[in-house]
């Protein structure tokens, strides 16, 4: 197994403190292989979650070959011709962290900067609309409309998604949806700063799958990674609430059950990422 250490993160984008758990905020869980596994943990903000991950990393699992997991999208999806709109990997992932602003209570500008990135990827592909949508009702953001715009040419699925809906017979959201039931995408615009920001401070400790050349996974590798915690069958039906038991299901699984060939076979590499775990048939 590549992994001796998991930490499973049910992301949210949600804004203001809320101390009593609840489901679509932030819920972790943790454990190793042969050790320790941790009750499902609810995290009332975004960055109290980040918090909580640093202080896992430099305790219980310092020097331990980890996974972390976040379950929003590490990437988007191409134009019709197959030509990225938005950087890739770190790249992508220092870019939302120079334009979102998401402070400790959880007040963050993501509609705000999808609008800008609308009008950004307009002005390359000359269509008449970007693809980010979905904005509250309370807010008037122009360029970015309440329900999907057409013929903006850029496709609504990476291929990760497309795979997942094959295996899992579930229906993962478009990353470009940022409000409606479901939606995921604002999970990714305030989830990819802080992935940026862990791998800034663990150097050369960190790899962003799959976009890092992989090397042998040294006992200190910390390996930060896509997930989806609907490919996983539900072992913790006493938890209450589905995020926690999505966290749990997720460790336990990427822990015991998974195949250490197929659980970092890489895809073809076309910069929008892939689901740590789904099978691929194409070589990378």
């Amino acid at each position: 197994m590549p992994f001796d250490a998991v930490v499973a993160c049910d992301w949210s984008s949600e804004q203001g403190r809320k101390p009593t758990p609840q489901e679509n905020r932030c819920w972790l869980a943790w454990g190793t292989r042969d050790g320790e596994r941790s009750e499902p943990e609810y995290v009332p903000t975004r960055a109290e979650a980040e918090d909580r991950i640093r202080k896992l990393l430099g305790g219980p699992l310092a020097g331990v070959r980890t996974l972390v997991g976040f379950d929003f999208a590490i990437g988007y999806p191409l134009t019709e011709e197959g030509e990225p709109v938005l950087p890739s990997g770190r790249d992508l992932c220092a870019m939302l962290a120079e334009r979102i602003t998401d402070d400790r209570s959880g007040v963050n500008n993501r509609f705000e900067v999808a609008a800008e990135l609308n009008c950004e990827i307009r002005e390359r592909t000359s269509r008449e609309f970007g693809p980010f949508w979905g904005c509250p009702r309370t807010l008037d953001i122009p360029d970015l409309p309440m329900t999907r715009p057409s013929g903006t040419g850029i496709a609504k699925l990476r291929p990760a998604e497309v795979a997942a809906r094959k295996q899992t017979k579930t229906k993962p959201k478009s990353a470009w949806q940022l409000a409606g039931i479901g939606s995921v995408g604002g999970q990714s615009l305030v989830g990819l700063p802080a992935v940026h920001r862990l791998l800034t401070d663990l150097g050369d400790r960190a790899m962003l799958w799959p976009f890092d050349e992989p090397d042998a996974l040294r006992p200190s590798t910390i390996t930060i990674a896509e997930i989806y915690p609907s490919m996983f069958p539900e072992h913790a039906p006493s938890y209450w609430y589905k995020d926690a038991r999505q966290v749990v299901d997720t460790r336990d699984a990427l822990l015991d059950d998974q195949d250490p060939a197929s659980l970092l076979a890489r895809p073809e590499h076309d910069g929008t990422g892939w689901i740590l775990g789904l099978p691929s048939s194409r070589g990378f």
